[in-house]
């Protein structure tokens, strides 16, 4: 999950709102901005602050960071 490689995988728990399908490249693109969500270890633990990408269960990759503990994702802007 750490956006720099290392080797190191978390199981992680989430939620994060949904949001529309994401546009494809090109014209009719829309900005992205940070929006809250939740990420916890599925045992006990804290991730330092930092950026991660977090890949679902559903093949998709969401960029993650953590700030002062507080999480949020990169998603794209209604």
């Amino acid at each position: 999950m750490p956006t720099q490689a290392t080797g190191i995988t978390y199981q992680v728990l989430y939620g994060i709102p949904i949001v529309g399908d994401t546009p494809k490249h090109g014209r009719g693109e829309r900005p992205m901005q940070w929006t809250k969500c939740s990420v916890r270890f599925s045992h006990a633990g804290l991730f330092p602050d930092g950026s991660y990408f977090l890949y679902t269960d559903e093949g998709k990759v969401l960029q993650l960071k953590s700030i002062d503990g507080k999480w949020h994702f990169l998603a794209m802007a209604a």
